[in-house]
């Protein structure tokens, strides 16, 4: 009987030894989804505003509408889609054409939640309206199906990789269920909107928008890139999931720096925070003293770095040097009249910290890190927005004030050339607005997840299209534009 022991020995051996070795292979194949690499810097090529603005041509300039989509999870994405349905349902008439107000949309800018909600949009257009979205993903619990991937044996000896993390697999469930492999190509396929698809910049902190002006820095070739990947970085939060690992190929492409950039590192007496952007941008291309070059970037949720997705279409509003600057499309006129809509989905839950002497949970402490100062700056984004508009007025005020004094006094002298007058509308959706106490309550209580009961997902959808009409920014728009208010 001795014999057959030993074979069974020797059987559950190799038994083993075949298992370990099937975890090493399938652990050490398994790596994230590599960006290609950018073999010639082309700066009027790739996902670019100006690339779009020349294939859109039905949708104008001269109404510029951008939009912004905060973070959220399900909450965010419900709240946003709302106001993508308000918009198609709102009439205008621009030129002479009649249209949709969401016909004009120029640019939306998205972090987190928000980022599911423009993507769709984004490569779907209509289609995004016929209820699919609705279904396979506000309705649907993402993170039950997201938790049943862990027990998929196969996803164990994925994950026990170095190189490959939770947002990874995260990333091949929005490939497989939500995005397909459609790329960025796709999108400029597509035309306007412009979307740009934030993530943060683990080592700058800075916020890093999916659009080829920022590839080119890490000599990568954005149009060949999956967007359910950089929908996953948007909103790969901190602590819950894993930052996502992205190949810097800087060096490799030719890339020549805009002068605007060379300018902008020598600002530091008048503009300090644009010095500061110019050494973030810098920072991927040239070779710190003390770290070296940076082969890697590691991303996550854009969230982190500016929860409402503004602080992009901010330093297009302040700056005339990248692709999508607004700026200098009001300087040369482009721009009538700019509609700004932020949509915020922010909430204040009521938490039971204070309860206890207990000392806060390691998970607990991340989660209120990365919230709790987004929230605190909101504001502070959304009135710097608000305040760049401002300064149009006043510039082109303080112009027309010294023409008068001109003519007036030294009629031989030329007028100074007027700036671009433009009118502008801010709408501001968020449920600080709602009067009712006991709703603003509900509302601001609702979870960061992605498993909302379906009838929570109808009343944000609905309180988004109630907010905006009640906008002032809106209402006067449909006074000088629109064709009534259009229907839900």
């Amino acid at each position: 009987m001795s014999k057959p022991a030993n074979k069974t020995s020797i059987l559950d051996n190799l038994t083993s030894i075949g298992i370990a070795l099937l975890v090493l292979t399938m652990s050490g194949c398994a790596s994230y989804q590599k960006n290609l690499p950018l073999p010639q810097y082309q700066p009027d090529k790739g996902y670019r505003y100006q690339v779009l603005e020349e294939e859109s041509r039905e949708n104008t300039d001269s109404l510029f509408v951008v939009v912004s989509f905060s973070g959220g999870g399900t909450r965010a994405a419900a709240l946003s889609y709302g106001i993508l349905e308000k918009l198609k349902n709102t009439p205008i008439e621009w030129k002479g054409v009649p249209k949709s107000l969401l016909d004009e949309v120029d640019i939306i800018s998205s972090v987190s939640g928000g980022s599911f909600t423009s993507a769709y949009y984004g490569l779907n257009r209509e289609a995004i309206f016929n209820g699919d979205y609705e279904n396979n993903y506000l309705k649907k619990d993402i993170e039950h199906d997201l938790f049943m991937q862990l027990f998929n044996p196969i996803n164990w000896f994925k994950l026990l990789s170095p190189d490959y993390g939770r947002s990874d697999l995260v990333n091949e469930y929005y490939q497989q269920h939500m995005f397909g492999q459609k790329t960025f190509a796709d999108l400029q396929q597509n035309g306007k909107p412009f979307l740009m698809i934030n993530g943060t910049d683990m080592t700058t902190g800075g916020q890093f928008p999916f659009i080829q002006d920022q590839f080119d820095l890490i000599c990568s070739d954005l149009s060949s890139y999956p967007v359910s990947r950089a929908v996953a970085t948007s909103s790969a939060f901190p602590g819950l999931l894993t930052p996502l690992t992205y190949n810097n190929y800087a060096g490799s492409c030719n890339y020549n720096e805009p002068t605007w950039v060379k300018n902008g590192a020598l600002s530091g007496a008048f503009n300090p925070e644009l010095v500061q952007f110019v050494d973030d941008q810098r920072s991927y291309y040239l070779t710190h003293p003390q770290t070296g070059k940076r082969d890697y970037v590691h991303m996550m949720d854009g969230g982190v770095a500016d929860n409402i997705g503004m602080r992009s279409l901010t330093f297009g509003l302040q700056n005339t040097g990248p692709s999508y600057s607004i700026l200098r499309r009001i300087n040369n006129a482009e721009i009538e009249k700019l509609v700004v809509i932020v949509v915020n989905a922010a909430t204040d839950p009521a938490n039971g910290l204070d309860k206890t002497a207990s000392v806060p949970g390691l998970l607990t402490t991340v989660i209120s890190s990365a919230t709790v100062p987004l929230d605190n700056y909101t504001f502070d984004t959304i009135n710097r927005a608000e305040g760049a508009i401002d300064l149009f007025k006043k510039d082109i005020a303080r112009v027309e004030a010294c023409n008068r004094i001109l003519k007036n006094k030294c009629p031989a002298v030329q007028p100074l050339p007027a700036p671009g007058g433009i009118d502008s509308y801010v709408s501001v959706v968020t449920f600080n607005s709602i009067g009712d106490p006991e709703e603003r309550y509900w509302y601001k209580n609702l979870p960061t997840n992605f498993d909302l009961p379906a009838e929570t997902v109808d009343k944000l959808m609905a309180k988004g299209k109630e907010l905006l009409s009640k906008a002032e920014g809106y209402k006067q728009l449909l006074r000088d534009i629109g064709k009534g208010a259009g229907s839900n």
